[in-house]
């Protein structure tokens, strides 16, 4: 036994050289391999707490960006709404408009405006007529006045016909009226 303990002493040859009492508490292997692996954890883990940080703060410029970019969207999701809303104001006063068309063509003077047929029925009239007043009803306009013959009647009427701006031109009324002869005559557009 004496040699086996002292092979062991041997085997662990202690270079402390205070007095026991003076000497370090010795700790158990396993308390000092624990302390070696937290440090060694500890080392190991600073890099990578570092390379974790400066990776946020390289993406933390794309996350601006991506918000950034975000917001351009919904104001572009904005603008689609509102165009969308334009477009449908534009449907109805173009619908409006084409009501008003179609009212506007079924009113006396469709075919031109009613200025130009009142100008073309004081412009037709041949020498020895005189266009004394002039009335319009729905579909109609009635030019009245004097003549000096039938023949000047006439050819007013036909000058009206052959303008192409009426559909139907009548003589409703020639009568003798002192000098002249009184008469009327009906347009239609």
């Amino acid at each position: 036994m004496q040699r086996s303990a002292a092979v062991q002493r041997n085997r662990l040859i202690d270079l402390n050289i205070l007095p026991a009492e003076l000497q370090p508490h010795r700790y158990p292997r396993w308390y000092v391999l624990g302390l070696a692996a937290v440090l060694t954890g500890c080392v190991l883990l600073i890099p990578m707490v570092a390379l974790q940080h400066s990776a946020a703060q390289e993406t933390s410029h794309l996350r601006d960006q991506l918000a950034l970019v975000t917001g351009q969207l919904q104001g572009v999701e904005v603008d689609i709404g509102r165009e969308r809303g334009l477009r449908a104001e534009i449907a109805q006063a173009e619908q409006a408009v084409a009501e008003l068309q179609a009212e506007r063509a079924s009113l006396p003077g469709a075919g031109g405006s009613l200025a130009q047929d009142l100008s073309l029925l004081y412009s037709a009239a041949p020498p020895g007529v005189r266009i004394d007043d002039t009335s319009r009803s729905e579909k109609t306009i009635t030019a009245s006045g004097e003549a000096s013959s039938m023949e000047s009647i006439i050819a007013y009427a036909k000058a009206l016909t052959e303008s192409g701006s009426f559909s139907d031109v009548t003589i409703t009324q020639a009568s003798a009226g002192g000098a002249a002869l009184e008469f009327a005559v009906q347009v239609a557009q």
